[in-house]
């Protein structure tokens, strides 16, 4: 049997496989100490963000609702709190219904086969 080693991308920590996520749908996962969400778009893309709500600090953003907005003509990859329904910009952080509230994100990329988050922002 032969292991067949893949090389980490610097600055980036394994994450998963990119048929662990189902489309549409957010996970909740622990990396370097603290509660990420993962999430896959239905167009099959892959965004990170904390698990913490930011008004409540609640651990609930994984159960958010997926969706897209339009922003200054172009389309964005959107979250809502299950608790509030604040809406958040999945590439930014940004709040598009509360200006000056803003969700920690995180880089994904695919590598290998698998799924990688940028380790610091």
């Amino acid at each position: 049997m032969t292991t067949q080693l893949i090389d980490a991308p610097t600055g980036l920590a394994e994450l998963c496989s990119p048929d662990d996520l189902e489309a549409g749908w957010g996970e909740a996962a622990w990396m370097a100490g603290q509660q990420i969400a993962v999430y896959r778009t239905e167009s099959s893309d892959f965004y990170a963000s904390s698990h913490h709500c930011p008004s409540t600090g609640a651990k609930v953003m994984a159960r958010g609702i997926l969706g897209d907005a339009t922003v200054e003509g172009q389309r964005v990859a959107t979250v809502a709190c299950p608790l509030h329904k604040e809406i958040y910009r999945l590439d930014t952080g940004d709040c598009l219904s509360a200006p000056g509230t803003s969700l920690p994100v995180f880089g994904v990329h695919e590598h290998g086969g698998r799924l990688w988050i940028e380790e610091s922002k």
